[in-house]
């Protein structure tokens, strides 16, 4: 039996629903009711792509559509797709999806609307209408999507490659299952701000005091929690903004993260104190110039977390400075 394969909506407007590809077939995507695949959404174009199923293969074509079609988060005019690939269509992101052969596959869907099941439509007539139901209700704001991550393997870092594909300018707010509030900003897709908000810092403001580019990387490690896009027209400016390049950002922050997962089990918890072993029997004179600048914000604030928050480096040095700096005898975790 030949594979058959569908388009299932992990984020926007029609997050939950699936569209089957049928073989052989030529599907047109757009906001007109004449096509196959519509998205009723200002960001789609009347007549926005095409998806050819012809001799086992899939393809996505852009017909010319303002806001362009993006696979994993590169703009496409033609592209070749391969299960597991993310497609993004206006606020829509699409993952293809291999279908079993089993009765599950084989189910009738039903309307969004949430009107009885329909038997499967004609060849020709599998329009978005007769996807199943969303299993979660988004939220839209303006031309906005929301969802929650890391629902069908979309991460913080996909999230952020997509929108930097798009080109658009707005806000991603971010608020993981620990309470934290953060806000990553685009203009025209380029990250140039992140901010975090942190509800558990008692006694303290809860607007995290934390270089820009530190809070983006941080976020990227989220795990778990809920995300929306907002559109920003203009776009805010700020002191203080990241520069360069948002794909060798990404690149350099997965590669942060990665690395300090490492060291998981060999760090001290954020809430825990150092402090400066007494008397002294280390060499400071065997300290890089980075290492004395990470034992002088250690003097200063003591705490974990306060630390990683001071220091001029990344958490990614500040935490090797700190594990050479305990393990070394130069202070030690309380």
């Amino acid at each position: 039996m030949a594979a058959t394969y569908a388009l299932r909506f992990i984020a926007g407007k029609y997050k939950g629903g699936q569209f089957p590809l049928r073989p052989n077939r030529e599907m047109v995507v757009g906001r007109g009711s004449e096509f196959d695949m519509v998205l009723d959404e200002d960001m789609v174009s009347r007549r926005h792509a095409k998806i050819a199923t012809y001799h086992g293969q899939i393809v996505v074509q852009d017909l010319k559509s303002t806001n362009g079609t993006f696979v994993n988060g590169e703009r496409v005019t033609v592209a070749r797709l391969k299960v597991g690939d993310k497609v993004l269509v206006g606020t829509s992101i699409m993952e293809l999806l291999r279908l079993d052969d089993g009765p599950t596959s084989q189910r009738p869907a039903t309307r969004t609307s949430g009107a009885p099941a329909e038997p499967p439509p004609p060849d020709g007539d599998a329009r978005l209408d007769r996807m199943t139901p969303p299993i979660r209700q988004t939220v839209e704001r303006g031309q906005g999507m929301s969802g929650r991550f890391p629902d069908d393997d979309v991460t913080v870092p996909d999230l952020v490659e997509l929108f930097h594909g798009s080109g658009r300018t707005g806000v991603l707010v971010l608020t993981d299952d620990a309470g934290r509030d953060g806000r990553i900003f685009f203009r025209e897709g380029n990250v140039y701000f992140a901010t975090i908000a942190d509800p558990s810092r008692a006694g303290e403001s809860m607007l995290m005091d934390v270089p820009p580019l530190k809070c983006f990387v941080r976020m990227l490690a989220w795990s778990h929690g809920v995300f929306r896009m907002d559109a920003l027209n203009p776009a805010p400016s700020f002191q203080q903004e990241i520069s360069g390049s948002t794909r060798q950002l990404l690149v350099d922050g997965v590669r942060q993260i990665d690395e300090l997962r490492r060291y998981e089990g060999h760090l001290p918890q954020r809430e825990q104190h150092l402090s400066l072993n007494v008397p002294l029997e280390a060499r400071l004179s065997s300290l890089s110039a980075e290492a004395l600048d990470t034992l002088q914000v250690v003097i200063n604030h003591r705490q974990v977390g306060l630390v990683l928050d001071h220091s001029d480096a990344s958490d990614l040095e500040t935490w090797q400075d700190l594990l050479y700096l305990i393990q070394n005898g130069y202070v030690s975790v309380t």
